[in-house]
Parts: C-alpha cells; sequence; structure tokens
C-alpha cells in the first residue's frame, strides 16, 4: 500500500452569502494539511483544517474529487455537505436551534489542486423547505508551506 502524500499548507477561505438582499462576507486564514487521495479510492485530494480555535473549534475535511467537493465538518457546528455542479444534494446541519435539512444546489464548481497547492471556487444555492435560504460564493486558496 502506498504511503500517503501529505503537504503541510496555508490555506485563504474566502466566502460571501446573499440573504433576502443583503450581502455578508469573511475571510478566513488557517494552517492546515493537504493529502492526496490514492487512485483505488477515486483520486483527489482531501484538504484538513481546523475552522477556528478555542471552545467552539471545529475540525473540516474538504475532499476534492473531479468536479465534486465534500465537506465534513467535526465539532460544536457538525455538517457533511456534497457540492456536485449542477446537482442538487441535500444535508443536515445543527444549529442552536436544533437540526436543518437543508438542499445544496451547486451552480459552478471549478478546483485545480496539486501537491503545490491550487484554489477552489464554489458557487451554490442553500434552501430549506424548498425556499430559498441563501446565494454562496466561496474561494478557497492553498499554498504549499516552504
Amino acid at each position: 500500500m502506498a504511503k500517503k502524500k501529505r503537504v503541510p499548507v496555508v490555506i485563504e477561505i474566502r466566502d460571501s452569502h446573499e440573504v433576502e438582499g443583503e450581502t455578508y462576507a469573511s475571510e478566513f486564514l488557517c494552517d492546515g494539511v493537504l493529502t492526496e487521495l490514492p487512485e483505488d479510492k477515486g483520486g483527489g485530494w482531501e484538504l484538513d483544517y481546523m475552522e477556528s480555535d478555542g471552545p467552539e473549534a471545529n475540525r473540516a475535511a474538504l475532499r476534492v474529487q473531479n468536479r465534486t467537493v465534500s465537506l465534513s465538518r467535526r465539532g460544536e457546528s457538525p455538517l457533511e455537505i456534497t457540492l456536485e455542479q449542477g446537482v442538487r444534494h441535500s444535508c443536515y446541519y445543527n444549529t442552536p436551534a436544533g437540526m436543518m435539512h437543508l438542499g445544496v444546489y451547486a451552480r459552478s464548481v471549478d478546483a485545480s489542486i496539486s501537491r503545490a497547492g491550487g484554489r477552489i471556487k464554489l458557487a451554490y444555492t442553500l434552501d430549506f423547505c424548498a425556499d430559498l435560504m441563501s446565494s454562496n460564493q466561496m474561494e478557497i486558496k492553498v499554498q504549499a508551506r516552504g
């Protein structure tokens, strides 16, 4: 079995959300690890990082395979979400008010990742009971350390 290729990286995440005509944006910078996935498991890359520090920290794993990006978050706000261009998926999102069942439609998924890093650009909508909640854009830049 081949040894996993793990690369320490710096991750920059920029996102914006439009909700009822109002736009909210944020930026986040952190360290992480980029791991090449074996070809017998579909290939691609997995990006592991902590979304924040302290008691409300979430460990996140972002998996990039072909035109599909999956996010798995563990911690205070667990989430499993799949973004596949042109496809609507369902997910459950845990909030302080309880569990929400959301629809996720990826308008575009553009990912270019290598050992040196790369970029992931996502445009997607979230809906609740088939009513549009938000239009979202996210750009993730990954750069190998050193």
